[in-house]
């Protein structure tokens, strides 16, 4: 499934047509949940910190499953910015800190690979879910 999302549309509807694609391919529910939770992060972000600059900012997702993985590719114009290196921010606690910054922490979590690239102009972000027994979601299932 290749989906091109606008800045402006629900992220409700960007997860939807996720769920549906994933659950035709077989996935199983808790990785469902998994790939909106990633999802809702990534568009929130997108809709936060580029597309102000770009309001007529189009990204690209794209759920691919192999015999091995799960990929989820996102794609889109903007400011290179590498989310594998987002740090937490030291010393503040969940009381004290601001809202936001704590999603992009999520991604590896929930995943089993997440790699960026930045080539002309273009952030590509693949997130991967290992479908063998070696992946994260199968060693918390044991």
């Amino acid at each position: 499934m290749k989906l091109q999302v606008s800045a402006n549309e629900p992220v409700s509807r960007v997860q939807k047509s996720v769920a549906h694609e994933a659950q035709q391919l077989g996935v199983a529910s808790a990785l469902v949940h998994d790939l909106q939770v990633i999802v809702d992060e990534i568009y929130a972000n997108l809709k936060m910190h580029v597309a102000p600059d770009n309001p007529d900012l189009v990204w690209t997702l794209t759920v691919e499953l192999g015999t091995e993985c799960l990929d989820l590719v996102v794609e889109y114009p903007g400011p290179h910015f590498d989310p594998t290196n987002a740090r937490p921010m030291p010393g503040e606690s969940l009381g004290s800190r601001a809202d936001g910054g704590m999603g992009l922490h999520l991604i590896p979590a929930l995943s089993d690979e997440f790699h960026y690239n930045y080539q002309n102009g273009i952030n590509t972000m693949v997130i991967r879910w290992n479908l063998k027994r070696d992946s994260k979601e199968n060693l918390l299932c044991r």
